[in-house]
């Protein structure tokens, strides 16, 4: 008999009320009220000296926008920027909330033992039971439905970006040039291209889902076995490389939903241009204080 065992780990999250609330999904739910109650206790009345949490939010929306208008420009800025920063905040709440006690590690035994149901401390748990907890509450981007959902969002987000910009013709010939088969040689290259390119926006959804996901994953199994083992050492050493990696994170997800956003709404003629396509936005603005003198 084992006096003590390690969490049972596994990848789907558990079921806990209602037929289809999960553990991830009650989280969920949690971390968008805290969001919606951060943002709002910290804008409800909005000082021209910003101090304190308005200051904080301040600081993350001017980081957030200054990213966004020096990839995309400022006119494409303004469309692109309320998904960049709603996934950044909302991705960074959800993987925040792993290092808070009791997450994954307070919870109820599972069913189908003599103390089902009963509400335990996981590392208070002794036992042969020790290792069938269903905890309450578990970070909601290690569920793997909720990142796909997100890459699903993202890419369809991409993909209206492009044909409102850019209209439906030259958006779908971006993927299915077939002018080009006309052009034979190069041009049967540029057809074959078009058809990987599409396979590649396919392929987000894979490498979005999964990058999240394995991230958080693995942090959350790892916080969970030593809060189990050393609880001490997995505050001072764990908790803080955790929160490196939750920000880390959630910016990946929103610059590269950023990036391919700003590329999806280019046309094939600007980057035929190569970098004369792509003129920076500081470029424009010094370009037209030159030429206004000139026309005086």
């Amino acid at each position: 008999m084992h006096l003590w065992n390690l969490p049972d780990i596994t990848i789907a999250p558990d079921l806990l009320f209602g037929g289809f609330v999960t553990n991830t999904l009650l989280l969920t739910w949690i971390a968008i009220i805290c969001l919606v109650v951060v943002l709002f206790i910290g804008t409800r009345r909005m000082q021209m000296v910003p101090s304190g949490l308005q200051n904080a939010i301040e600081w993350v929306v001017d980081f957030l926008q200054n990213m966004v208008d020096g990839v995309a420009g400022k006119e494409r800025g303004k469309k692109f920027f309320p998904f960049v920063a709603t996934f950044f905040l909302f991705i960074l709440f959800c993987n925040l909330i792993d290092v808070l006690p009791g997450v994954d590690t307070i919870g109820s035994i599972k069913p189908g033992t003599p103390v089902a149901g009963t509400p335990v401390a996981g590392p208070f748990l002794t036992g042969q039971y020790s290792s069938w907890i269903v905890p309450w509450l578990r970070p909601p981007t290690t569920d793997l439905n909720l990142t796909l959902a997100m890459a699903l969002v993202s890419v369809v987000a991409t993909q209206y970006m492009g044909f409102a910009t850019l209209g439906a013709k030259e958006q779908i010939s971006k993927y299915f040039n077939f002018r080009a088969l006309f052009r034979g040689g190069l041009g049967i290259i540029d057809f074959v291209a078009g058809l990987f390119e599409l396979i590649s926006e396919l392929g987000r959804l894979i490498s979005f889902s999964f990058r999240l996901f394995g991230n958080v994953f693995a942090g959350s199994v790892l916080l969970a076995v030593f809060a189990f083992l050393l609880p001490v050492v997995a505050t001072v050493i764990f908790i803080p490389f955790e929160i490196f990696v939750a920000v880390i994170q959630a910016y990946v997800f929103a610059f590269l939903t950023l990036l391919f956003m700003t590329v999806g709404s280019t046309s094939h003629s600007q980057h035929e241009h190569g970098e004369e396509g792509f003129v920076s936005v500081q470029e424009q603005e010094q370009e037209q204080l030159l030429t206004v003198p000139a026309q005086r």
